[in-house]
């Protein structure tokens, strides 16, 4: 049987797009860093989100019914570690700053910059192991041409551009 530290040390290995997923409701806005996240079709349009079932994000989607994944650009690397819940950026955790839009149709908190903004009206949560799948049917997409941040290795990388 294959042990969770061997499990770690090659999923860190895969390169993922670093995302902060939010939500908002009674309790005002929420967000949480977030690297496992993917399409799941095209027709109808849905992503999947997998999510600690320990967080507290967790229940507010499930509450509320919405949420956004924010594909975050390399310049927001601070902004992941704060909404990652590191206390030295934890003044980042700001939505009124400068970073942060509100959507006039969902009320969500939407990342100015991103490379890209998925909102999406939670559709399904399937449980497994130490975390929940959220499916989500995708309402409205926002792309950019900023490049993204990734995840690799326990660290942040920045993409090259080809030579």
């Amino acid at each position: 049987m294959l042990n969770p530290t061997e499990f770690i040390n090659a999923m860190r290995k895969a390169v993922t797009p670093v995302s902060i997923v939010t939500t908002s409701g009674e309790l005002g806005p929420h967000g949480a860093t977030v690297s496992a996240v993917c399409s799941l079709t095209a027709a109808p349009p849905a992503v999947l989100i997998c999510i600690n079932k320990e967080s507290r994000i967790l229940g507010m989607i499930e509450e509320h019914g919405v949420y956004c994944v924010n594909y975050i650009a390399q310049q927001h690397d601070k902004l992941a570690l704060a909404f990652a819940g590191a206390p030295e950026f934890a003044d980042q955790r700001n939505f009124a700053s400068v970073h942060w839009t509100v959507d006039q149709q969902t009320g969500l908190p939407v990342l100015s910059g991103a490379t890209a903004i998925f909102s999406c009206l939670h559709i399904q949560t399937v449980s497994f192991g130490t975390h929940r799948i959220l499916i989500g049917k995708v309402e409205r997409t926002e792309s950019s041409e900023v490049k993204p941040l990734a995840y690799w290795d326990g660290g942040f990388r920045s993409l090259a551009d080809p030579e």
